[in-house]
């Protein structure tokens, strides 16, 4: 039998960011392994709502709900009436924006086995963004849900195990809200082991997988445009990825400020694109440091080596990431990693990278740490090293995905919690 898989995301496709990469590396991966993907996505804004066999997308709007987001509008009665016509065999959640649920509401109406992936930590992203804009901007989505779903009513009923999600009401929301959504999922897949005990408790049925997902080298590539424009002599410090507030980059501008200050010769360059940027364009010019800012892109992930291989440092300042692609992109490229979260298998103190806590003081004394030479090449040599081992993204065989549809036929299975281990090569999402 082929199997159909249906994969909902909820940004556009070729989007510079992880999310939009993992999606497109299933499609292709999925695809070379005989089976029908199809993937569900906004379109990008201004450009019309479109459906093939292996593709929909909707027509969407930008910043309703949360600076940044791909409003998708769609009727969902409309798409389950489709359903009538062609239904999956897996439904696969990437994101839970409007997209994503329009997923959920899929698999819960017609009781298709669900994999829900952990592509966001939702309750510390949520702490950047006003939770109730956010929330708000799903309009009837959740409602449709919960009359589709007894579980996810059951959920969102149900009082959070955590006592700082209670004592807090926006918390509680989004806890609550979080358990709904993942109420009916047959198996959920973590990127990594953070999160493992807050998901565990959310789907008992489920199972609870922790799947890494690594990327190949960038390609090199003749006649890449250019990337940041670098001064002579400094520490060239860069960081790739959407200018977004959860990404804690007002961080990085108030330590260049610090390291300054202290003598140090530095530049920082932030490539992307995001609600953020002229934000923090606007602080660096406040702050002193307009001239030590650079800020460009975005760039098609083909042309991205030619951006990390001239800096020094990559420095990635967020804490809400489940894994981070790009943090393997630049250990690929043999560059020290300053972080503040070691979820990423690449990331280990001290051996491939610098972790400190997200202050910006503590920054500016890796910083200074880091016009070392010699410190940087151990560093870096270490993070390129760990990078290849990083097993490939899921799935990756016919077995992975057939365990998803079974273990939806199961649903009274007891939990189970396994890392998958793999040993064949990386790939990364392709552009």
């Amino acid at each position: 039998m082929t199997l159909a898989v249906w994969i909902f995301g909820d940004l556009p496709r070729r989007q510079a960011a992880g999310p939009s990469y993992m999606v497109e590396s299933w499609q292709r991966e999925l695809t070379r392994l005989g089976m029908r993907p199809r993937t569900f996505t906004p379109a990008a804004p201004g450009h019309p709502a479109t459906r093939t066999a292996d593709a929909v997308t909707f027509r969407s709007l930008r910043h309703i709900g949360y600076p940044g987001d791909h409003h998708a509008r769609y009727s969902a009665v409309a798409q389950l009436a489709r359903t009538h016509r062609e239904l999956p065999d897996v439904v696969v959640v990437s994101t839970l924006g409007r997209v994503g649920v329009l997923g959920l509401i899929i698999a819960s109406a017609r009781r298709v086995p669900l994999v829900m992936v952990v592509s966001t930590d939702t309750t510390g992203a949520t702490a950047y963004y006003n939770a109730a804009r956010a929330l708000a901007s799903g309009g009837v989505k959740p409602l449709v849900l919960s009359m589709a779903s007894r579980r996810a009513r059951v959920a969102f009923r149900r009082r959070p195990a955590c006592e700082e999600d209670r004592a807090d009401w926006r918390r509680q929301v989004v806890a609550r809200t979080t358990a709904a959504l993942h109420a009916d999922a047959a198996e959920i897949v973590l990127l990594s082991t953070k999160g493992l005990a807050t998901y565990g408790r959310l789907n008992a049925e489920a199972g609870l997988t922790v799947v890494p997902a690594g990327v190949d080298r960038l390609p090199e590539r003749a006649g890449a445009p250019a990337g940041p424009v670098w001064p002579d002599g400094a520490l060239r410090v860069l960081y790739v990825g959407r200018l977004a507030p959860e990404k804690n980059l007002s961080l990085l501008v108030q330590a260049l400020r610090l390291a300054v200050d202290d003598g140090l010769d530095v530049h920082l360059a932030l490539v992307g694109e995001g609600p953020s940027r002229a934000q923090l364009l606007a602080e660096a010019d406040r702050l002193g440091v307009g001239d030590r800012l650079s800020v460009a892109g975005p760039y098609p992930r083909v042309d991205l080596g030619a951006v990390y291989a001239p800096a020094d440092v990559f420095a990635f300042p967020s804490v809400v990431d489940t894994q981070a692609f790009v943090l393997n992109e630049a250990a690929h490229e043999g560059l020290p990693l300053l972080v503040s979260d070691t979820a990423n298998g690449v990331v280990a103190d001290e051996v491939s990278a610098l972790v400190v806590p997200p202050e910006p003081a503590r920054y500016a004394a890796a910083l200074a740490r880091l016009t070392d030479p010699q410190l940087r090449a151990r560093l870096g040599a270490a993070a390129r090293e760990r990078a290849v081992q990083v097993p490939p993204s899921p799935p990756r065989s016919p077995s992975r995905v057939s365990s998803w549809s079974r273990a939806g036929c199961s649903r009274r299975s007891p939990a189970r919690c396994r890392t998958s281990p793999s040993t064949s090569r990386p790939t990364a999402p392709r552009s």
